[in-house]
């Protein structure tokens, strides 16, 4: 964090002598360590290895951005062939706030005139303002107003206690103040000085220090972050003969490095390996906790990804009239040149050996340029393993000076490839897409990047291809396909019931859920086409028909489909997933029950004991219903004595109508009291049947 120095503190340092020269340091002499190899990767950094001779006892500086410190203190790694690696010594990066604590004057913040002399108090100091000069030790400051004008600004007084006594002093602008005491005067200026320090976060030294004898040599490594190394690809189709399409790919690196390279050795690494910034050098400190419980960062989640079936597809045969570009992988030969020629107003590419670079017009004019590129361009890379990653070394030293880029043919040759079209109805519902499939036969792992494809000696689209392992095939989809035409249909779904099975009371009903997918291809073209069909994979449904997909991804199926001319051609997709159906043949109600029996998954000997249960639970479902109803008759009769007792309290007990009224509350109490027996009778009954069907049903096990 830059800090501004504040008139407080200019007012001070124009005070004493050498208090405001800037230290100066002298520049760092040419390094004997010169850049002698660069590794660039994909994960944003690159690793840097100098090399060098040294002689006796002898160090070395080498100075780095202050925001690759954190790099190379984690990755250095020193070599000393015949002597012995010594420390390496670099300045510590305490934190300028933490460290200006530490001295007598704290300068950490922005001090105002009145703030900083406060902090000044019993120092011995020397004021001189308008020629008068005063020396006494700071008893206080105050504010104060001039007395003599009140439109005057409020002045700073210092007062100091002289040996004539206290003396006050305005301090105002264009005053000096001067710190007499020498011990708190150095610690003023080197707290300032520090504080400048703050300011230069530009670059940083580390010095290297080897002991030893004679001449020897001696190598530096070191990991630091640079610019992702980039592919482009050209991808030439349409020659004539047996010969491959021919592939060229250029790697693109740029040198954002304080240094230039010169005749340096660079390798290009195609991988992910995992790459992150620890700082080391700030100096941490920790505060003591009062309480509280150890935090561990947690890990950080990881994705993997695959190609999920075994290529069984055969090499693909080589598109017809493709050019004859020699052998594929490193030092292969070949090229393409290209220009904005006449006829067809597009790129014109092509390949043939021994044709001179006279100038020509129109489109032999093309066809020369091709030719010298053909001849000029050289892949320049040999691929190997590294551990897990894979490694292009350039064969041809590199010069690059600092702030410059540069392309590397480090492809070229010949690649197994076919012209297919790729339809997928949620991408595109109506025409498919040009698509070439390339098996990567070229012996070096194909990092992923633009690729533009030309056709018939002319531009034909640009593709995007990820990263390709030796041996791996890829699809690059370049232009829209616009000689064939597709449908996808839906013609909906259907269920068949396959088996049912009773076993301890639960009921299990196994159907089979279908879902089709018509899809109708026709072509315009003048020659056979193949066209790629891709669909969706749903987890939960497996694929009937066809048997087996051509491919498989982690999310679709691809399916092959060859076209005639002018024909058109269907291809029906089938999946199927298993769906059951559970019911407790208790819980459900008896209709249901019933209907159960009627399926066609239910067997003779399944049909046969579900229909005794459901016998079985409408009489149990009987006998409830009796007892319920002499309950409910029973409630009938309670209501109605209730309404003839209170009427009978209304009666003389020598009437009629009481006497009436008694007899019928005995007919009533007689007939409840049979009820009850009846429908307890009732109750038992249905209790009986009903635990005589459970462990009936219990004993079930019937598939």
């Amino acid at each position: 964090m830059r800090r501004a120095i504040s008139p407080a503190l200019a007012l001070l340092l124009c005070a004493g002598p050498g208090l405001a020269q800037g230290r100066t340091t002298p520049a760092a002499p040419p390094s004997p360590l010169p850049v002698a190899r660069i590794t660039l990767f994909n994960s944003g950094v690159s690793y840097t290895e100098r090399s060098g001779q040294v002689e006796g006892d002898a160090t070395v500086p080498l100075t780095f951005r202050t925001a690759q410190i954190n790099d190379i203190l984690k990755s250095m790694v020193l070599l000393d062939a015949g002597g012995k690696v010594q420390p390496a010594v670099y300045a510590a990066k305490d934190p300028v706030s933490h460290a200006l604590r530490s001295f007598a004057i704290d300068v950490t913040e922005n001090l105002d005139l009145r703030t900083l002399l406060d902090r000044l108090r019993g120092v011995l100091l020397r004021v001189d303002v308008r020629g008068r000069a005063v020396t006494g030790r700071l008893a206080g400051v105050e504010q104060r107003q001039n007395p003599r004008d009140a439109r005057q600004p409020v002045e700073t007084v210092a007062n100091l206690l002289t040996d004539r006594g206290l003396v006050s002093v305005a301090v105002q602008t264009g005053g000096q103040v001067r710190i007499l005491d020498e011990r708190l005067d150095q610690e003023f200026r080197d707290a300032l000085a520090l504080l400048a320090t703050g300011n230069d976060e530009q670059r940083r030294q580390v010095t290297l220090r080897f002991a030893g004898q004679g001449k020897r040599q001696v190598r530096v490594g070191y990991v630091t972050e640079a610019p992702l190394w980039k592919m482009s690809y050209r991808l030439v189709l349409g020659g004539k003969g047996d010969a491959k399409p021919y592939l060229q790919g250029w790697a693109h690196v740029e040198n954002t490095s304080d240094d230039d390279w010169n005749g340096v050795a660079l390798s290009l690494v195609s991988g992910r390996p995992v790459s992150f910034i620890q700082d080391l050098y700030q100096p941490l400190y920790l505060p003591r906790p009062v309480v509280g419980p150890d935090v561990v960062a947690s890990a950080y989640p990881q994705t993997h990804g695959s190609n999920l079936l075994e290529d069984k597809k055969p090499a693909a045969p080589p598109v017809a009239g493709a050019p004859d570009n020699g052998p594929a992988g490193p030092g292969g030969t070949g090229g393409f040149g290209g220009g904005m020629g006449g006829m067809g107003g597009g790129v014109a590419l092509k390949r043939s050996a021994g044709r001179s670079a006279a100038p020509m017009a129109g489109r032999d004019m093309v066809e020369s340029l091709s030719d010298a590129a053909a001849e000029s361009v050289e892949a320049q890379a040999s691929g190997q393993q590294a551990g897990e990653l894979f490694k292009y070394d350039i064969a041809t030293p590199l010069t690059l000076p600092r702030q410059q880029a540069a392309m590397i043919p480090v492809i070229a040759g010949g690649v197994d490839a076919e012209k297919v079209s790729i339809y997928n109805a949620d991408t595109g519902p109506r025409y498919p897409l040009n698509a070439i499939r390339i098996k990567n036969n070229t012996g070096l792992h194909l990092k992923g990047g633009p690729i533009t494809v030309f056709d018939e000696e002319t531009y034909a689209g640009d593709a995007k291809m990820e990263d390709v392992p030796k041996g791996d095939t890829r699809y690059i989809s370049y232009a829209v396909d616009l000689s064939v035409e597709g449908d996808r249909r839906d013609p909906g779904g259907s269920a068949e019931e396959v088996t049912s099975f009773l076993r301890r009371g639960v009921l299990t009903c196994t159907r089979t859920e279908t879902r089709r997918t018509e899809y109708t291809l026709k072509s315009r073209a003048e020659k056979p086409r193949t066209v790629i069909v891709e669909q969706p994979i749903l987890p939960e449904f497996a694929l009937a028909e066809p048997k087996e997909p051509s491919e498989r991804t982690g999310d679709r199926y691809r399916f092959t489909v060859t076209l005639e001319p002018g024909k058109s051609q269907t291809l029906k997709v089938v999946e199927t997933r298993p769906v059951s159906e559970v019911v407790g043949i208790l819980d459900v109600p008896i209709d249901q029950l019933t209907l159960w029996v009627s399926r066609p998954s239910v067997g003779p000997k399944l049909k046969a004991a579900l229909e005794k249960i459901v016998a079985s639970r409408a009489r149990v479902r009987d006998l409830q219903a009796q007892a319920a109803a002499k309950d409910e008759e029973i409630k009938g009769i309670t209501a109605d004595q209730d309404r003839v007792r209170q009427n009978m309290q209304q009666l003389d007990r020598n009437s009629d109508l009481y006497k009436r009224y008694v007899k019928q509350l005995d007919e009533q109490e007689t007939r409840m009291q049979t009820l009850r027996t009846e429908a307890g009778a009732l109750r038992k009954q249905a209790g009986e049947a009903d635990q005589a069907l459970r462990a009936e049903i219990d004993a079930l096990s019937i598939d």
